[in-house]
């Protein structure tokens, strides 16, 4: 059953996939703790550290490229996708089941100004990137209380549901730093997870360009200056959007097969 099915089908579905994130967690941070000593947690700087920011940036995009991929079933095996969202879902702090409803919904309502999680709407980038989290979670709680009604026991879940998701969130920072001690948290995590956000934010805003007649927006493709080359050349084609909407399946969009341009070039024109 995808899904979008289960969404709908079962109300616990949240509840249930965030204590089993925090629960798993909790348990890595044990298993992280125990793989040093206590010295490991004291922090010394040194100058090569610093080469750990550009890794922790790259890895940022690969997060976004494996927890994208993941959710559309682009990696050749099952167990290959799970594993590749679940891990970028712990990278990302909150678990690959709620990455994988928003941008599933985002696939289903793309550019629909009221049901899309998070379209670009009139705000410019800043104000889009400090509210897309927020904003996409909204969206998702109110597609819930359309479907489950909006009761007691509504507002009880999500009331629950906040405080595991939080657990769950401060578990996983915990998990990264415990893993990977002060330097490494600080030089390579944090990077990488900024890179990440601010990647989908600038994906998020500026793949869906704005018709300057119609006002509309519609997902399209960005190699047109270098940083778009280069990011294409590092995260498999991440910004070309619009053939990533057009064939999701894809695990580098950028090489759409040629049936598929041609098809798109007769919708085009028509």
């Amino acid at each position: 059953m995808s899904l979008i099915k289960r969404f709908y089908t079962d109300r616990y579905l949240h509840i249930r996939s965030f204590s089993v994130n925090l629960l798993v967690s909790a348990a890595l941070c044990v298993a992280a703790y125990k793989m040093h000593s206590p010295d490991f947690y004291a922090f010394h700087f040194a100058l090569w550290q610093l080469a750990l920011i550009p890794l922790g940036i790259y890895a940022g995009g690969i997060s976004a490229v494996f927890i994208h991929n993941a959710t559309h079933g682009s990696f050749p095996s099952r167990p290959l996708n799970w594993l590749a969202g679940q891990l970028a879902g712990l990278h990302q702090l909150w678990g690959f089941m709620g990455w994988k409803l928003i941008h599933l919904v985002h696939h289903q309502y793309s550019d629909d100004a009221e049901h899309d999680t998070h379209p670009p709407k009139d705000l410019n980038f800043r104000q889009f990137a400090k509210t897309m989290f927020l904003y996409s979670s909204k969206k998702i709680t109110e597609r819930y209380r359309e479907h489950w009604g909006v009761s007691a026991r509504t507002h009880l879940l999500h009331r629950s549901l906040l405080i595991i998701f939080l657990g769950m969130t401060a578990c996983n920072v915990l998990f990264w730093y415990l893993l990977l001690g002060p330097a490494g948290f600080l030089f390579f995590y944090v990077p990488s997870y900024a890179a990440n956000h601010l990647l989908f934010c600038h994906i998020n805003y500026y793949a869906h360009p704005k018709n300057d007649t119609t006002g509309a927006t519609r997902p399209g493709n960005l190699d047109h200056n270098l940083y778009y080359q280069l990011a294409n050349a590092l995260w498999f084609g991440i910004y070309y959007h619009g053939n990533h909407h057009r064939k999701p399946l894809l695990f580098n969009p950028k090489y759409m097969p040629t049936a598929g341009r041609e098809m798109e070039a007769v919708k085009l024109a028509a």
